[in-house]
């Protein structure tokens, strides 16, 4: 049993990189295409409008992670009568839910003329209204689907939830191209993504019963349980608010204040971010069953460190290329990529990646706080500094434009992510921190050197095409990975890189 487990949370690991790596290449080819079949205004309606739904998926008030942690602790006891009377309870709920979401979402419809007059033309108007109609069903139909493709990440089969996830991956791109190519723009896009959402649900419900065996009982749940799920469920929601102002809110402004075109730019510049936060999250997300089993097990701080540090060591290792390569490169592949007028995303995908770094290296900080339910404080500060971040961006957009709205939010994320929660993990987690950042500042200065000495070198070397760029991404990689296994992995690292290198060179020795 252990072994099939073990084997599961390494293909899950595997999946996770071949989805985020066609979730990086699809992009590549399918977003230019977009953009420029689209247009920036156009594009920018899209976006403001997905951002202005996403404020709906508030309404799952945080029981997502609440749902994984309970069946996960269920599990753990061997208590699939209380498992299946969970699922039937969220089940039900998330079905409420998502009535109100329609009905949520029909009266924002119903409201964009008075909320981005002074932003968008009457046509935009016009078209923002369809896309938050068929958006608002999107987000509806997201929600029991939600609820299934927990239990199934729950259940540690990530093999299945990760190939759903690589087709969804595939046919999201696939769809809106057919869309766009038949003359349907953005609304046609919204009708794409939401016929590969209901394509979802049947796939995810159909495992449960058939290879889980799980389902859904609809029965009172006892009151204290409820209560008790409730009083973990809502500092989830609270973190769940703070995401969507950092995330939703510095769009929406720009919407409301600077116009269409403001939000495409900034919109593409937030797309790096997206890979950089789903690269993190591939290796943390499927621990998460596995970290709450080693706290209901009650495992010790020392144990719970080390797993905090190794999986914060190889994740750095990753977003450290990522991002020390867009520093350098970023620029150049922004200009060949979506074009000159796209320009400024450079800026806003910097001033909120490096900040982001801290948190994305330290995930699993989050996780472990929340299995041992205690992420109350997380969420009260995040909250407050999101607070400030909207106010602050509100009142800086109309002097500083997308540029001043980027800088708040790199502040902000600094002050709450960095400073006030590296102390809370220390002081009342009980995680090393010092011996944390003791690695990663020690595994950093060959990223930094790299940084500065690309940027000084692109200076004098203008790359103005795919193959130049290609070429020096592929030579700056190589450079990266070299000194990083000669000077910075310890032998744990080094194993993980070496394996498969040696596996390949055994399977072409034999032939």
């Amino acid at each position: 049993m252990i072994a099939v487990q073990r084997n599961e949370l390494k293909t899950g690991v595997i999946l996770s990189y071949i989805n985020l790596g066609l979730g990086t290449i699809i992009p590549f080819v399918y977003t230019p295409i977009m953009l420029r079949m689209l247009g920036q205004t156009e594009y920018g309606l899209f976006s403001l409008a997905s951002s202005a739904v996403s404020y709906l998926s508030l309404l799952s008030f945080g029981f997502g992670s609440t749902i994984i942690r309970y069946i996960s602790k269920y599990r753990a006891e061997n208590d699939k009568a209380s498992e299946e009377k969970t699922y039937g309870f969220f089940l039900a709920l998330y079905c409420v839910l998502a009535v109100l979401v329609l009905v949520c979402g029909t009266i924002i419809a119903f409201n964009v003329e008075p909320i981005f007059k002074k932003g968008l033309s009457a046509d935009e108007l016009s078209k923002m209204k369809s896309l938050v109609l068929i958006m608002t069903f999107n987000s509806a139909l997201s929600f029991p689907n939600s609820v299934v493709s927990s239990m199934i990440t729950a259940h540690e089969k990530y093999t299945f939830r990760k190939l759903v996830d690589m087709l969804a991956t595939v046919a999201a791109p696939i769809a809106n191209l057919i869309a766009l190519y038949m003359g349907f723009a953005s609304v046609g896009m919204a009708f794409a993504a939401t016929v590969v959402q209901f394509m979802m649900l049947p796939l995810n419900a159909v495992y449960c019963s058939k290879k889980l065996h799980i389902r859904p009982v609809f029965s009172k749940m006892p009151r204290p349980l409820i209560k008790e799920m409730l009083g973990f469920s809502i500092f989830v929601f609270i973190g769940s608010i703070v995401d969507m102002l950092f995330w939703a809110t510095d769009k929406v402004i720009l919407g409301m204040l600077s116009g269409s075109v403001a939000v495409a730019i900034y919109n593409v510049g937030g797309t790096f971010n997206n890979m950089v936060m789903n690269l993190s999250t591939s290796i943390s997300g499927v621990l998460t069953p596995r970290i709450t089993g080693m706290v209901i097990k009650e495992a010790s701080k020392e144990d719970l460190t080390a797993l905090f540090i190794r999986v914060g060591r190889l994740q750095f290792i990753i977003i450290a290329l990522i991002v020390s390569g867009f520093t350098v490169f970023g620029q150049s592949f922004i200009t060949l990529w979506a074009g000159d007028s796209y320009a400024d995303a450079y800026w806003i995908a910097v001033l909120t990646m490096f900040p982001l770094c801290v948190p994305l290296i330290q995930n699993t900080g989050l996780t472990i706080i929340t299995a041992q339910n205690k992420h109350q404080f997380r969420s009260i500060v995040y909250l407050v500094i999101a607070i400030l971040n909207v106010v602050s961006t509100y009142l800086v957009v109309p002097y500083y434009g997308i540029i001043g709205a980027a800088a708040c939010s790199c502040i902000a994320y600094l002050l709450g992510q960095g400073i006030i929660m590296n102390t809370y993990y220390y002081k009342v987690t009980g995680l090393d921190i010092p011996m944390f950042w003791k690695n990663i500042l020690k595994m950093a200065i060959i990223p930094a050197l790299m940084s500065v000495v690309g940027l000084l070198i692109l200076k004098q070397i203008k790359i103005n095409n795919w193959l130049v760029f290609f070429v020096d991404v592929i030579i700056y990689s190589a450079i990266y990975v070299v000194l990083m296994y000669i000077m910075s992995f310890n032998d744990y690292e080094k194993n993980i890189f070496s394996s498969p290198v040696k596996m390949i060179l055994q399977k072409l020795a034999h032939k």
